[in-house]
């Protein structure tokens, strides 16, 4: 495949050198590396047993002109223009803190483990809100109009520094009103043994995944915040959506416009007190474009051994129902069901989980096996996903 690269000055009239030093060292060290890296900290990370690659594969790395922090705005010039079938590798980076490199020495992280990127967007990159996190993006699919569905799927996830980043604060979280105060910690990783170290006697294992990706909104809804994921998906904060997954996405305006950020190294379920391990990672993703007659009405993933559903609402109990309809909807119009049919196997066979509380619209997520349906289940067929119930 044809490699490109953009860089900031490919996507952006700019006399400046895209950022060195540290991330220079990180990537030398393979903690940032090609999609197709079968060795390093991050290889156990990689999927090639669903990977879909064909097309020409370009690179997209975190600049001040390939990020933007706070929106997901339809009216932004793209940072790259693909083909369906494309593969494009993603830098995205995390929110920086207030004085981030004096934050991030303060709680026992090297400084040359420090992402260069980090610091630049914090020094050079404007908050427009009203969301807080950076995202890279957009990609512009081309021939992709609103009414088609556009598949994304994650053949690969690299985290790009040894640390992430955890806070709650006030009038955040699931309980609020018990922690008034605010609080943010480095979480320090082993990337050799895929661990996070919580503290002296606690870790736990990274299994990083995307907090956000979107496409935009139509462009009549201007710019939209970063924070409440909505039917173009945005911050959906699903952590089983990691390398492996495959994401149908309604395309809502010309050109699909796909963003990608918010890196979790690990996140529970819930993500209670508004943070996962926050961090800076690397996606490469492999995008397909279909045109269907019918309409995606919210997205809708695969894995190799589930379908997901979701339901989105600023009540969980509405999330809740959200979640159960779109999961009829789905098995009636994948697997021949009758409503009452897919009502009833719901009740028995498939978990209805919490993704995230947090996030201003809540989140509950559907796990419907694929082995209800034969040996492999069948992937998802995009012609049928409109909306059935």
């Amino acid at each position: 495949m044809e490699e490109n690269t953009i860089d900031a000055t490919q996507s952006a009239e700019s006399d400046s050198e895209p950022s060195v030093g540290r991330r220079s060292v990180l990537k030398a060290t393979g903690i940032v590396g090609a999609a197709t890296a079968v060795s390093g900290p991050s290889a156990a990370f990689l999927s090639s047993s669903t990977q879909q690659e064909s097309g020409e594969s370009h690179t997209v790395e975190s600049t001040p002109e390939t990020v933007d922090w706070g929106g997901f705005d339809p009216s932004r010039e793209p940072v790259l223009e693909i083909e369906s079938g494309d593969t494009v590798t993603m830098e995205t980076v995390t929110i920086p803190r207030d004085n981030h490199e004096e934050f991030l020495l303060s709680e026992g992280i090297a400084e040359e483990d420090i992402l260069e990127d980090e610091l630049t967007v914090k020094e050079e990159v404007p908050y427009t809100g009203p969301g807080p996190h950076v995202v890279t993006g957009p990609i512009y699919v081309n021939d992709a109009e609103p009414g088609d569905i556009l598949e994304v799927h994650v053949s690969d996830i690299e985290l790009r520094a040894p640390y992430g980043i955890n806070l709650f604060a006030p009038n955040a979280g699931a309980l609020p009103e018990e922690f008034p105060w605010s609080e943010t910690h480095a979480v320090p990783f082993d990337l050799e043994t895929e661990t996070a170290h919580f503290n002296e006697d606690i870790e736990f294992p990274l299994d990083p995944f995307f907090g956000i990706m979107a496409v935009s909104p139509p462009a009549s809804t201007g710019r939209v915040s970063t924070g409440p994921p909505d039917y173009f998906g945005g911050n959906m904060d699903l952590r089983q959506l990691g390398v492996g997954t495959s994401i149908y996405f309604p395309v809502n305006t010309e050109g699909a416009l796909f963003w990608a950020g918010d890196g979790h190294a690990a996140q529970g379920n819930g993500e209670i007190c508004v943070t996962a391990a926050e961090t800076s990672m690397t996606g490469t993703f492999n995008f397909t474009l279909h045109k269907t007659d019918g309409r995606l009405d919210w997205p809708v993933a695969e894995t190799d051994s589930h379908y997901i559903t979701m339901g989105i609402n600023q009540d969980l109990d509405d999330a809740m129902k959200h979640a159960v309809r779109e999961t009829i909807s789905f098995l009636v119009g994948q697997k021949g069901l009758s409503p009452a049919d897919a009502y009833r196997l719901g009740s028995m066979a498939i978990d209805f989980n919490i993704s995230q509380v947090v996030d201003g619209n809540e989140g509950i997520h559907a796990m419907i096996p694929k082995s209800l349906f034969g040996d492999d289940g069948g992937e998802i067929d995009p012609a049928a996903l409109d909306e059935q119930f």
